[in-house]
């Protein structure tokens, strides 16, 4: 996702004014901005958005806030939600929060706070982002691995010692010394430390012999 992406909006309120000034003063700030009218337009629609940031009205016709939230969350969408609340609304716009909403601004606000709410939670996506394309790229360069390079990986991750990777998957030294080497290659590291982030990233879980314990270990 370029930068473009991640500076998308989504305005949903069903006060034509609200999201006409808004839209207006978000793209004045360099925000690509989208308006809908209603809970429904946008889960209608929601699909084919680039992931960004929902500012949403809590109370709207039909479906409301908390609603769509939901909503959002059963789909497991990645898009980050400031909530709009009226007066008399805050405990459940907390309440929203409580449910993953980043922030919440009760009306009338001002159009600098709704950018300071939608910057942290432009924020978060982009940390959400990158962790996910370091999680894929670390699943493709485990998956090259053999099984036993994998066990050896996992071995690493323990702290293990080569004799002790050696005698738990019944192996030589020598050998493991080379599933260790060749291992290191394919994932294109030299350090133990750039390996065992990889594994970490990817989520790699020790399994089997190499977790089995031993006198003296």
């Amino acid at each position: 996702m370029d930068m473009r992406d991640e500076r998308h909006v989504y305005i949903v309120d069903d006060e034509v004014e609200v999201r006409s000034e808004l839209a207006e003063a978000l793209e004045l700030r360099g925000f690509v901005v989208e308006g809908f009218g209603d809970g429904e337009a946008f889960l209608a629609s929601q699909a084919r958005l680039e992931p960004g940031c929902i500012v949403l009205d809590l109370n709207m016709p039909g479906i409301g806030g908390m609603e769509v939230q939901q909503a959002l969350a059963e789909q497991t969408s990645r898009h980050k939600i400031v909530m709009l609340t009226g007066a008399g609304s805050v405990s459940t716009a907390v309440r929203a929060m409580h449910a993953g909403a980043i922030d919440f601004l009760e009306k009338p606000f001002h159009v600098d706070d709704l950018v300071r709410a939608i910057g942290s939670a432009v924020s978060q996506q982009m940390q959400e982002v990158q962790q996910d394309s370091r999680r894929r790229q670390a699943e493709e360069m485990i998956g090259r691995l053999t099984e036993r390079e994998r066990d050896v990986l996992c071995g690493m991750v323990l702290g293990l010692a080569n004799k002790i990777i050696a005698y738990r998957l019944k192996l030589s030294t020598r050998t493991v010394e080379a599933y260790r080497a060749q291992l290191m290659q394919k994932l294109g590291v030299r350090s133990l430390a750039e390996a065992m982030q990889i594994a970490l990233d990817a989520g790699l879980e020790p399994r089997g012999a190499i977790i089995c314990s031993e006198p003296g270990a």
